[in-house]
């Protein structure tokens, strides 16, 4: 019984073409079909592993360059450079733009709160107001995390 169950399923595969080209597969002669050749089914297939994989953290190749700590150090002191002048920049530019704002939210003759003009105006500037100021807060966290 138990060879029965383990000898593998054997099909055979049809073609058959009609009068108008339509192409059929099937599993039952028809005349006129083709018997196709299929390749042999694997006897085993590999067994899958259930064990969980670790994860292997290779940092580089044994021979790749070390930085010393001075070089490390300057490169920290120049990034720490450039990102103070990003924050004095911006900080200009925030200033800049809320001064704007309240130019802007200022009415100009004949105009109202209410106007369409007005909002989207208004709307802008402080939109570049907010930008500004996140910008501030992005590059002051980006410095609160150098060494």
């Amino acid at each position: 019984m138990c060879l029965i169950l383990a000898a593998p399923a054997q099909a055979e595969i049809y073609k058959y073409v009609d009068e108008n080209g339509k192409v059929t597969f099937s599993d039952v002669y028809r005349k006129g079909s083709k018997r196709i050749a299929l390749p042999a089914a694997p006897a085993t297939l590999p067994a899958a592993s259930k064990a969980p994989r670790k994860a292997t953290q290779k940092l580089g190749p044994a021979d790749f360059p070390r930085i010393d700590a001075g070089t490390q150090k300057r490169r920290d002191d120049i990034r720490r450079q450039v990102l103070q002048d990003e924050i004095n920049g911006e900080t200009r530019n925030a200033e800049e733009a809320r001064r704007q704002l309240e130019l802007g939210e200022r009415l100009q003759p004949g105009e109202l709160e209410t106007d369409a003009t007005y909002r989207s105006r208004v709307e802008k500037l402080r939109t570049t107001l907010q930008q500004h100021e996140q910008n501030i807060t992005s590059i002051q966290r980006e410095l609160a995390n150098l060494k």
